[in-house]
């Protein structure tokens, strides 16, 4: 047999989980944390340039205090703005710094090559220059530059360099006009000292280099003003001094690598994010599918057990090792056992569990159900055989013998491993008593049709040869052999003619017109016409009947006839007294029986199926047609006879006829 493996999205169909839906679902996670990663990543960008602004905003306002300060402590002998930013440029990460004036023209920068004046030869070394990185085409413009920090990325010698540049202002606006008015009021030229005094602050010297023409001061400082000046950074009442411009350049790789790496971790956080979000949401629709699947197995399962409790059949599975897995209750019925004699709720241990819990029993094996052949059944399946409607009789003891039709396979999964054993088993004694029924009544109106032919033909030769042995009986001696011969000749005649009223009896219709009756009633009459046989055998007659008993549709003479025929059935039973028991019951779905039974030897079972049989009798002088013509009127009533054997040993004859008759 061929097996077609479903598709993925066959599969995920089954778990309700559409591919469409899956991969929307992906999308959306996945664009979602993508952009969580980007923001995240802008986050940090955005945290990285504002920390190394404010780094180097701080290195420019410690630049700008070293001026104040170099002017305060030494006004005319400093060590210049170049060591400061050597010194300060050897700090990780900055690969350069460097100061410009108002024109954009370098004042100085870290590492620029050129001899420091006023630094001896033996310090000089510790200030070595590191390789010019600043050239003057690299200035920003002075109208781009303001008071707050700006940063631009650019690259110098194949390096990406993180710049920051803003003003470069160590002095306030109070502290030069201070200074330019005392130099007017001294006479000297205007605006020559300051530009002197940033020429010694920047490493130069006005012998080497010659006049500045945009120095703006040209002696040394006076003390510090009252507010502001060179102390510290100026008081928010000086404005600042605009001198030039302060550049600090900042190795971007380690920031980069750091974002790229940063960048890598949220892409595969967002990875892990997105698989686990997925998994979730698989999870998610996995768990609400397979809470439903349970509640559909579970519902199935119920149906499924109540279609097998409720199957008129007989069903009993068995496991591998032929251990009942299952029966319902129509087999426990048949069988005549309890579920708790099959599944005991009890507890067993072997030797080696001792001191342990105990373990729940195990189920009964098949052999425990009796009256069926098991090991040769199981066996016969092993075969490979399957059992199809196999009729057999159940004898379990205690019970009445069933007939069944039973039916038996193995049941093996698609790997081919065995799983057990199921057995079903259906009644069919109604059936078959049905089929013995249908059959009889076949018989039974040939045998009518054929009665009622010949009761015609014989009756009238009887009626003649009957009326000549009367004339002979009277016309020979009284106590004569010829008189006892006439005699004899007369009851044959008329055991004939019984015989021919009899089929003549059973040749009637089996339908017939029904009243309503009182059932108490027509047996009375029923008992009355049996009195002197009755009273003749010494038998005792016990009536037991319902009080408020309802009337009942019956044909009152074709019943009172098949009571008298039971009744004086069972007065032939008892031929040295007994008791006559009778007896009504009201019955569920619109049924009434009456019973009637002796304290006779009773009928041996093995008869009991054929004594409603024409012409069966056990009596030497029945003619075996009593029995059935009682079978015949209960049958016209729409009911049936039943016998048994009562708890006396005596014969059972039980009538069930419906309240409302036949329609």
């Amino acid at each position: 047999m061929i097996r077609f493996r479903p598709s993925l999205s066959q599969r995920l169909s089954r778990m309700g989980l559409s591919p469409w839906m899956l991969l929307g679902a992906a999308l959306i996670l996945g664009l979602t944390l993508v952009g969580l990663s980007v923001r995240s990543n802008q986050r940090e960008r955005a945290f990285m340039v504002h920390n190394l602004t404010d780094r180097a905003e701080a290195l420019i306002w410690a630049l700008e205090a070293g001026t104040r300060t170099g002017l305060r402590l030494s006004p005319g002998t400093v060590l210049g703005l170049r060591p400061l930013l050597s010194e300060t440029a050897r700090q990780p990460g900055i690969l350069y710094m460097a100061v410009t004036d108002m024109s954009g023209a370098i004042l100085a920068q870290s590492g620029d090559g050129s001899p420091i004046p006023g630094v001896p030869d033996d310090v000089a070394p510790e200030f070595s220059p590191t390789p010019m990185l600043v050239q003057p085409q690299d200035i920003p413009p002075l109208a781009d530059v303001s008071d707050r920090p700006m940063w631009r990325v650019r690259n110098v010698d194949g390096k990406e360099v993180f710049e920051v540049f803003r003003v470069f202002a160590p002095l306030s606006r109070s502290h030069g006009q201070q200074h330019m008015g005392g130099q007017q009021h001294m006479g000297g030229g205007h605006g020559s000292h300051g530009m002197g005094m940033m020429g010694r602050m920047l490493g130069r010297s006005p012998d080497i280099d010659g006049p500045d023409p945009n120095d703006v001061f040209d002696n040394p400082p006076p003390p510090p003003p009252a507010r502001g000046g060179f102390g510290g950074r100026p008081g928010p009442e000086a404005p600042r001094q605009v001198v030039g411009v302060a550049l600090v350049g900042f190795d971007a790789r380690p920031f980069e690598d750091a974002l790229a790496q940063d960048a890598r971790n949220n892409l595969l956080s967002a990875a892990l994010a997105a698989a686990l979000g997925l998994a979730g949401f698989v999870s998610l629709f996995w768990m609400h599918n397979n809470r439903r699947w349970r509640r559909i197995v579970r519902d199935q399962q119920v149906m499924a057990a109540e279609v097998v409790a409720n199957l008129p059949l007989g069903l009993v599975i068995s496991d591998p090792d032929g251990r009942i897995a299952m029966i319902n209750d129509t087999a426990l019925t048949m069988f005549g056992k309890q579920r708790s004699e099959i599944f005991p709720s009890g507890t067993e241990a072997s030797q080696g569990d001792a001191g342990k819990p105990g373990r729940p029993a195990r189920a009964r094996r098949l052999r425990s159900l009796p009256g069926l052949e098991w090991e040769a059944l199981v066996a016969r399946l092993a075969g490979g055989a399957r059992i199809l409607e196999q009729e057999t009789t159940l004898a379990v003891p205690g019970i009445k013998p069933l007939s069944v039709s039973l039916g038996g396979a193995a049941m093996r999964n698609e790997d081919g491993a065995f799983l057990g054993n199921v057995f079903v088993l259906r009644d069919i004694t109604e059936m078959k008593r049905l089929q013995a029924d249908a059959q009889r009544n076949d018989r039974l109106a040939a045998l009518g049709h054929l009665a009622a032919g010949v009761a015609h033909e014989i009756r009238n030769p009887l009626s003649t040869i009957k009326g000549v042995a009367l004339y002979i009986a009277k016309r020979m001696p009284l106590g004569g052999r010829e008189e006892e011969a006439a005699q004899r000749m007369i009851d044959e005649v008329e055991r004939l003619d019984r015989v021919v009223s009899e089929l003549l009896e059973f040749a009637r219709p089996g339908s017939f017109e029904t009243v309503q009756a009182d059932l108490g009633e027509v047996i009375g009459r029923a008992l009355r016409l049996a009195e002197a046989d009755l009273k003749a055998k010494n038998i005792a007659v016990v009536f037991e009947m319902e009080p408020g008993f309802p009337l009942v549709r019956i044909s009152t003479e074709r019943l009172t006839q098949a009571l008298l025929n039971l009744f004086l059935n069972a007065v032939q039973a008892m031929d040295h007294g007994g008791t006559l028991r009778v007896s009504t019951r009201a019955l569920p779905e619109g049924m009434f029986s009456i019973t009637v039974a002796d304290t006779g030897p009773g009928i041996p079972a093995e008869i009991q199926a054929s004594i409603f049989t024409p012409y069966f009798t056990t009596k030497s002088s029945g003619t075996g047609l009593g029995l059935a013509i009682v079978y015949q009127i209960a049958e016209g009533h729409g009911g049936r006879v039943s016998v048994g054997n009562a708890p006396g040993h005596g014969a059972e004859f039980t009538l069930t006829l419906p309240v409302n008759g036949k329609n």
